[in-house]
């Protein structure tokens, strides 16, 4: 969301662990705004030079289509 947010100014990394041989553990901790949350690119965020790249969609529709191209059992989502 954060890309979407800056216009593409901060991109989303690739999540991924390569192992090395030894033991690792992990905790997950994510943060959503609230599902009827407007994600919009700000207004300094885009110009003449810096067109707007995504358009405004809520949270909740942009997670759910995440989770869609992200996991095998699509159906699930629905």
């Amino acid at each position: 969301m954060l890309e979407r947010w800056s216009n593409g100014f901060f991109r989303s990394t690739l999540h991924r662990v390569l192992g090395n041989g030894q033991e690792r553990f992990s905790i997950a901790y994510f943060v959503e705004p609230s599902h009827d949350c407007l994600v919009e690119c700000l207004p300094t965020c885009q110009s003449k030079v810096n067109p707007l790249r995504y358009p405004p969609i809520k949270c909740e529709t942009y997670l759910l289509q995440r989770y869609k191209d992200t996991h095998a059992d699509r159906n699930s989502y629905k």
